[in-house]
């Protein structure tokens, strides 16, 4: 439902009460009249919207909506940017997501626009050029023939250009730096420049010395644009997505108090221009703006809860749109609601069940029923094995220090057992923790409510016990569940660390608090822990070590020096295709590259099948447009898969000098870009069950080979999985 671009095409969308309130803000931004075209505007009719919301609840869909209103009435004079922010600084949101989106010839024609109105204010009091004067402002003419045609002198006119861009920006080397756009010695310096490199020469001589290489500098680049674009008459649009990822606790530009100053300045700058910026992520990054920054912020949209009148709409939608004319079949009323009960109304969660729920009933041949909704939200949350589960726990609190005991008792009932149990003093008091799998009915919910009500019965009063959901906790059920613990936890791989980690460090600094009389014990009970710590890095870089220095570590190293004292002579890169991977990541690489010949294979098989005279085994034309678009998808993700294995190939065959320099290549990046294709690729790919079943029926002899190696949702889960895995396995040998 949700995209990560303002221009993928038409969509369908519910038009929930958010959707409602941030669009009709929207028109009423595009109601508000014009001010002059390079005058400050006192009224203020820029805008700033927010929308914020927890994951999964249409925040991307929804800044896509608005931004499709705002392109909605044609008008050539709205200029929209999306950007999603890098999990960086304000720095990295300039250069790497915004200043890319940048159209340089439109940049240009903001600029022209300037210089055309300065030739105008010249001609205009004489009838001999007031028409010229009139072209001009009209933009039927350019202001440099005009200049030329007519002998006047162009370097006035620039250095007046100059003063005025500087006034307009508020910025004296931004007003330089964009008149000199405009001469075309000049032009890629200044492109450059903006871009966050250094001053050219030509530039500094010129007064244009410093280089966008902080936060500060960035937002003030963009409000520069914001200014560009919005006195000319303008409308300047920017959406940034998931911006918790910039401006959140714990980000390196929310730390800089200056940082955060400098996009509260950005805000008023908006507020300043007819310019609209949108903010959309999760609501860690409205408790780090300041009030009176919070206040800049003229619509504040929290997307709300699908209801069940809003999935039923879609689900018709869907159902229509796939060709299927029985109505809602195979879903049915009671299942719809059960479904956004389940979902909480996260309208990703039911889009996400949904979706596998037909799948299910398609492979069954049957209606969807309340069990096969349980079964696929099991299936699809419960991504960790409860072993894994408990093995990322003593991670994080072995990587803290803290002194554990798992599977202990707190009284004499099964009831009372926690998975982990972390002591304070020695008075009973302490920290526990339970892990379960998903809580999908009441029965479930009750039972680990009663099990947290227990262990509290058995500790202290100032003790806590917290839950870690190992899958999902199903919406209707939350207040019954976490009633009974101090936090509630939905394990997910690449958020839970982190946040298990702050979260058990805060309830033990509490607990610490309560011995404030028994100062010695909470000393030692410190110093007990920094041994703990200690211990557990020194394990870690012992272990990083011996890897480092393994055999096939050494065989790597050798390899790499004979590749490149000798050239092609040691060979081709073909003969030793994965020679600078470590053995880990090229064994991960094949897995995913065989996974994806095996249903290539099967699938040309099926193709060269629907030649072999037989009486079209595979059903209507439809089958056969499927058949082929999934085998151009397999074909697809195997290029994305080797051009991703030949990119990691080449960095880690530089030295460190090498990839220092080499920032634009670094892992994290190519990483994000094997994600985005991948993306695209998924529900394509989800497509190959239908498929792999078709062909098994034309091969009787071959049934069940296929399947019983490789589902289309394992697959999936395999190649979304490659890049993270990558990545966790290079850092123990990045070097």
């Amino acid at each position: 439902m949700a995209r990560h671009s303002a221009s993928d095409g038409p969509d369908f969308s519910i038009e929930t009460p958010a959707l409602r309130q941030a669009v009709d803000y929207v028109r009423g931004f595009l109601r508000s009249p014009e001010t002059g075209t390079d005058q400050p505007d006192a009224s203020g009719t820029g805008h700033v919207i927010a929308v914020v919301g927890e994951y999964g609840t249409g925040k991307t869909h929804l800044t896509v909506e608005v931004l499709r209103q705002v392109l909605s009435g044609g008008d050539e004079t709205v200029h929209t940017l999306y950007v999603d922010a890098p999990a960086d600084t304000f720095l990295a949101l300039y250069k790497e997501r915004f200043f890319r989106k940048l159209d340089k010839a439109d940049v240009r024609r903001r600029v022209t626009e300037y210089y055309a109105d300065i030739v105008a204010d010249e001609l205009t009091d004489s009838p001999l050029t007031s028409d010229a004067a009139r072209l001009l402002r009209e933009r039927q003419l350019s202001p440099q023939d005009v200049v030329r045609r007519l002998g006047l002198r162009e370097s006035t006119f620039l250095q007046e250009l100059q003063a005025r861009l500087g006034h307009i920006t508020e910025h004296a080397d931004f007003g330089t730096a964009l008149a000199l756009f405009l001469r075309p010695e000049f032009e890629a310096a200044v492109w450059e420049w903006l871009a966050g490199h250094p001053a050219d020469p030509a530039l500094k001589e010129r007064g244009v010395e410093r280089t966008i290489d902080n936060d500060i500098s960035a937002l003030e680049a963009i409000g520069v644009f914001a200014f560009l674009y919005g006195r000319q008459g303008h409308r300047f649009v920017l959406a940034v997505d998931e911006f918790e990822k910039v401006l959140s606790r714990g980000t390196r530009s929310a730390r800089h108090e200056g940082s955060v100053l400098a996009f509260k300045k950005l805000l008023e700058v908006f507020a300043q221009t007819r310019s609209l910026l949108i903010l959309s992520g999760l609501p860690d990054f409205m408790e780090i703006l300041p009030p009176d920054a919070q206040q800049r912020i003229s619509c504040l949209v929290r997307p709300t809860a699908l209801s069940f009148e809003d999935a039923r709409q879609y689900i018709r939608y869907s159902l229509g749109r796939s060709g299927t004319d029985a109505g809602l079949r195979p879903f049915s009323d009671e299942v719809i609601a059960y479904l956004v009960e389940l979902a909480g109304g996260n309208a990703r969660k039911v889009i996400r069940l949904c979706y596998h729920a037909y799948q299910a009933g398609a492979a069954a041949g049957t209606d969807i029923t309340r069990a096969m909704i349980r079964e696929v939200a099991r299936d699809q949350f419960e991504v960790s094995s409860p072993q894994d589960v408990r093995a990322e726990i003593v991670r994080v609190l072995d990587s803290g220090g803290w002194a554990f005991e798992p599977d202990h008792r707190l009284g004499e009932d099964d009831g009372t057992q926690v998975t982990f149990w972390l002591p304070v003093g020695d008075n009973g008091t302490g920290l526990g923790v339970v892990v379960t799998q998903s809580i999908l009915n009441e029965e479930e919910a009750l039972r680990v409510a009663q099990q947290g009500e227990q262990v509290l019965a058995a500790t202290t009063a100032s003790s806590f016990v917290v839950l870690v959901v190992n899958g999902y906790l199903a919406g209707q059920l939350a207040d019954t569940v976490t009633s009974e613990f101090a936090r509630v936890f939905t394990y997910s791989p690449r958020r839970f660390p982190e946040d298990f980690a702050a979260a058990v460090k805060g309830f033990m600094q509490r607990l610490e608090a309560t011995f404030n009389d028994d100062r010695i014990s909470l000393i030692e009970n410190r110093m007990a822990q920094l041994m703990r710590q200690t211990s557990s890095v020194r394990g870690s870089l012992d272990e990083m070590g011996s890897r480092l220095t393994s055999p096939a570590m050494l065989e790597r190293a050798v390899a790499r020096g004979v590749q490149r004292a000798f050239g092609a002579a040691a060979g081709t890169m073909n003969a030793q295709a994965d020679i600078s991977l470590p053995p880990t990541v090229a064994l991960r690489f094949r897995q995913s590259a065989l996974e994806l010949q095996t249903w290539r294979e099967a699938l040309e098989t099926s193709v060269d099948a629907l030649f072999d005279g037989s009486d079209d085994p595979y059903g209507p034309p439809s089958v056969h447009t499927s058949l082929t678009r999934a085998l151009g998808a397999l074909y697809l993700q195997e290029r994305t898969l080797s051009g991703f294995r030949d990119a990691v190939n080449r960095l880690l065959d530089r030295t460190p000098e090498e990839r220092h320099r080499a920032a634009s290549d670094s892992l994290g990046q190519l990483c994000s870009t094997y994600d985005r294709l991948t993306d695209g690729n998924a529900d394509m790919l989800e497509q190959l069950g239908p498929l792999n079943e078709l062909w098994q029926g034309a091969h009787p002899t071959s049934r069940g080979s296929l399947a019983d190696r490789n589902t289309p949702h394992l697959l999936v889960l395999s190649l979304r999985s490659l890049a993270r895995d990558v990545y966790d396995l290079c850092q123990s040998y990045y070097y």
